[in-house]
């Protein structure tokens, strides 16, 4: 103990458990007893503490304020600031981030530090971006899965300027048989109106994929609930479920980029897209194919949306082969960042982001990226029924977990969880004899879900009514996992409840935080400036044709539309429209080009479009599924946008 005027710093230990709670309720109680006003608990060096500590501190603060003395904690940095959060204990009790400010500054309620990274999005944006940042952030996934063969990564940036940003989205979704659905799209347009058609999409999408079997059927359905929205029409999807035990991978892409695979042995490899367009543009029935590949051990399949591969002064194809070596190289960990050490998909998925924007990004980038290895171990343990096993079994589980890499609030619950369990078996199973053993369990499930089972075999005991501090533990567990379930072996009818043992199992779906950022101060790629927008229309014989120069985005592409319907006399006349000085061809103005394209065809009429071999915009139409005749050009420098 430590006395700074009427104020003493008591400094707790590094684990607080059943084997020393006591110890600590002792010195509480012992700084309370020396007259101070004020007892500072410095936990910010303890890195555990189970219910037998929080109630030995909560009966430390009621002694206290018996003898008239305020006890405060400081947690500093330690991960006991989550368990104190998971125990409810900073609602009782002030906590303070550092002992200097308990010293120094009255009471103000709980002060923890911020809960799990990720768990709620960034609020630095300006005030005008503030609502599309928390919509966005709130509409995509801040966890992903943990899967025992598959690590998944994601990582999301906002496009520093509003006109840009919103729209692109990804998810992952574990499904039955241990398969992962793997989605990463791009929304028509740009702000608020994206990110919430994005959400209606998204979560369209996660229904069907857990409620549908048949991947054709996901995207039939999911087509035709695009087609009913005209926020939704001309949405870009790539779509791939992959089955982690033998590497199976089925995909499809919607008018997006294809897959890329990476390996850190092999070169890097783009799968074929398999074209039928973006989603509600009328593709029909039956024309969403799609394609199969095989992901070895060890390899990466990469989904990312176009402003990855958007860059200044280069082609599509361009784009997508330094994507491919930047990616190569991270998942063979040619460049390493600094800090802890990174799995593959982290690496490919945080580097590609990172370094692909350093001369700024136009877009929102978007990169999820896969890895299939092979399960780890389950975790066996015998323990001897004494209290050395209750740190014994943590700390095996803790490193066990943290091979995971789950989040560090599922960490804190399960470490706590199963702590609790295991000291009730040490306690209470074989009190009136000789200890028996514990018997400690854990493994992950192909769906993610962490089951854990601690067993003994003495015998059951009731909760001492006397001692109501004491029988916490179950309570406290069933609150910390998704499902707690108390079981006994078979006995005699004439034996109490419990009288051959009990089992306690946990279980948990594990996950682990995606990175979505928004950078109001995001350098804008350089792009040379654009000539103005145009039109020009006229009759070539029997049919219209019309050359476009300029930008065909979310500003344009209303005039585009109704520059060329009026050119072919409302679709009753055969278009023919040049898009080889098209400097940008966005979502926006695909989606004018298949409305424009529909109306043709409901007078049988044909729509042609030309653009410069290799341009963007040619590849933008390709993308698209809207066939192209060569011009043979000069290719533009812009890239297609989102």
């Amino acid at each position: 103990m430590a006395w700074s005027g009427r104020h003493v710093l008591v400094t707790l230990p590094t684990e607080i458990d059943i084997v020393n709670s006591a110890d600590v309720l002792a010195l509480l109680t012992e700084a309370a007893g020396q007259g101070a006003e004020v007892i500072t608990g410095d936990l910010s060096g303890t890195a555990f503490c189970d219910s037998a500590g929080v109630q030995a501190i909560a009966r430390g603060y009621e002694q206290a304020a018996a003898n008239g003395t305020e006890l405060r904690l400081a947690v500093g940095d330690s991960p006991v600031a989550r368990i104190l959060q998971l125990a409810g204990l900073d609602q009782v009790i002030p906590v303070y981030r550092h002992v200097q400010q308990s010293l120094d500054t009255a009471p103000a309620g709980p002060s923890l530090p911020p809960g799990e990274p990720g768990a709620g999005p960034a609020r630095r944006a300006a005030a005008g971006r503030d609502v599309l940042v928390e919509m966005q952030h709130a509409l995509l996934p801040a966890v992903l899965p943990v899967l025992p063969q598959a690590r998944i990564a994601a990582r999301y940036l906002m496009a520093g300027q509003d006109e840009a940003a919103g729209g692109d989205w990804f998810d992952a979704v574990p499904l039955p048989g241990g398969r992962v659905a793997l989605a990463v799209g791009d929304m028509v347009g740009h702000g608020v109106a994206a990110a919430a058609a994005m959400g209606q999409l998204r979560a369209a999408l996660n229904e069907l994929l857990t409620a549908e079997p048949e991947l054709t059927t996901v995207l039939a359905r999911a087509d035709a609930f695009a087609a009913r929205s005209p926020a939704l029409s001309a949405a870009t999807l790539a779509l791939a479920v992959l089955h982690p035990g033998d590497g199976r991978l089925q995909y499809a892409t919607c008018g997006h980029p294809p897959p890329l695979i990476v390996s850190p042995t092999a070169a890097p490899r783009f799968l074929a897209g398999t074209g039928g367009g973006p989603l509600g543009t009328g593709a029909g029935p039956g024309a969403r194919p799609l394609a199969s590949a095989q992901l070895r051990p060890g390899e990466l399949v990469v989904l990312y949306t176009d402003g990855l591969i958007a860059r200044p002064g280069s082609t599509a194809l361009e784009g997508m082969a330094e994507l491919a070596k930047v990616a190569a190289d991270a998942a063979a960990g040619q460049m390493l960042p600094a800090g802890p050490a990174l799995t593959s998909a982290d690496r490919v998925s945080q580097l590609t982001t990172a370094l692909l924007t350093r001369s700024g990004y136009a877009d929102d980038v978007t990169t999820l990226a896969a890895e299939r290895h092979a399960a780890g171990p389950e975790l066996d343990l015998e323990l001897p029924g004494e209290v050395g096993a209750v740190r014994a079994a943590r700390r095996a589980f803790s490193e066990w977990l943290g091979r995971l890499d789950p989040l560090l609030l599922d960490q804190d619950a399960l470490l706590l969880a199963t702590t609790e369990i295991v000291t009730n078996a040490v306690e209470h199973a074989y009190s009136a004899g000789p200890p028996g053993p514990v018997e400690f369990h854990a493994r992950l499930g192909a769906d993610g879900q962490l089951e854990c089972r601690v067993a003994d075999h003495g015998t059951w005991q009731v909760p001492d009514p006397d001692l109501p501090w004491r029988g916490q533990g179950l309570m406290v567990a069933a609150h910390l996992v998704d499902q707690l379930q108390v079981q006994h072996p078979p006995q005699s009818v004439a034996e109490a409840r419990g009288a051959q043992g009990t089992v306690v199992t946990l279980r948990h779906r594990l996950r682990r935080p995606a990175v979505l950022a928004a950078e109001p101060a995001a350098q804008a790629a350089a792009y040379a400036a654009d000539p103005p927008f145009s039109v020009a229309a006229g009759l070539d014989g029997p049919a219209a044709r019309a050359t476009v120069r300029g930008p065909v985005d979310s500003s344009t592409a209303g005039r585009l539309a109704g520059q060329l319907l009026a050119a072919s006399r409302g679709g009753t006349l055969p278009l023919t429209v040049d898009l080889s000085a098209v400097t940008q061809l966005a979502s926006a103005g695909v989606r004018a080009l298949y409305q424009v394209k529909e109306q043709l065809n409901d007078y049988h009429q044909e729509l042609t479009l030309v653009a410069a071999k290799g341009s963007l915009a040619d590849a933008a139409l390709g993308l698209a599924g809207l066939p192209v005749v060569s011009s043979g050009g000069d290719v533009m420098e812009r890239p297609p946008g989102g």
